[in-house]
C-alpha cells in the first residue's frame, strides 16, 4: 500500500504537466498482474467492453481519478485533466468513450470510494452530468 501512494504523486505531477508517459508505464504493469489474476480466477478480462486498444487510456483516467479523490479538484479541472489525457491518447472526447467512466470506476475503487459515494464526490459533478449512462458505466468500472 505504501508503494502505491508514492506513486500517486508523481502522476498527478505527470498528468497535470501534460504528460502520461509514467502513469502508462505504471498502469501497464498492473494491467499484466490483473491480466495474469484474470486468467487464473476465470473471470472476465479488464479488456471486456472497450476494446484491448483503449486499456492504456483507461487506467490513466484510473491513475488520474485515484489521485484527485482525496485532493481540492474542482469538475472542471478534473474535466480539463481527462481532455489533455484524450488528446495524449488521440481520442477526440473522453465524454463520448465508455473508456472513460470506466477508468473513473476503477480509479474511485482504488482510492477506497464506495459505489454509494460516487455521486458525493464534488470533483466528478460535470463527468455525471455529461451523460445519462455515466454513473452506470462509472460503478461497471469497479470491477477492474
Amino acid at each position: 500500500m505504501q508503494r502505491a501512494l508514492t506513486r500517486v504523486p508523481l502522476v498527478l505531477v505527470a498528468v497535470l504537466s501534460g504528460g502520461c508517459s509514467i502513469s502508462w508505464s505504471l498502469s501497464e504493469s498492473s494491467e499484466s498482474v490483473s491480466d495474469s489474476l484474470a486468467s487464473v480466477s476465470g473471470s472476465s478480462s479488464p479488456k471486456e467492453g472497450i476494446g484491448e486498444a483503449k486499456i492504456p487510456y483507461r487506467d490513466d483516467v484510473a491513475n488520474l481519478t485515484m489521485s484527485v479523490v482525496a485532493s481540492n479538484f474542482s469538475s472542471s479541472n478534473f474535466m480539463d485533466a481527462l481532455n489533455r489525457i484524450a488528446a495524449q491518447r488521440r481520442i477526440s472526447s473522453w465524454a463520448s468513450e465508455k473508456a472513460t467512466y470506466y477508468g473513473i470506476g476503477k480509479g474511485l475503487k482504488k482510492a477506497g470510494v464506495s459505489k454509494s459515494n460516487i455521486p458525493r464526490q464534488t470533483f466528478l459533478q460535470g463527468v455525471l452530468s455529461s451523460r445519462a449512462e455515466a454513473l452506470q458505466w462509472i460503478q461497471s468500472g469497479y470491477r477492474y
